[in-house]
């Protein structure tokens, strides 16, 4: 039996400072190119992420 290779995920955007929204769609696109070294059945997990942090962007930009 072949044990599992464990690919990290790529990391999500940091908290601190707010970002400027061009930035936030920098970082999301950046994690998007990075889903070729993620294993298939992690995609999900990065699409969730950046769905997430996006939302989170467009929710305080409109306080």
């Amino acid at each position: 039996m072949t044990e599992a290779v464990h690919h990290p995920l790529p990391a999500p955007p940091r908290v601190g400072a707010p970002r400027r929204s061009g930035e936030e769609l920098t970082s999301a696109l950046a994690r998007l190119d990075a889903l070729d070294a993620v294993p298939v059945h992690d995609h999900v997990d990065v699409f969730d992420a950046i769905d997430r942090a996006l939302r989170e962007r467009l929710a305080s930009a409109e306080d």
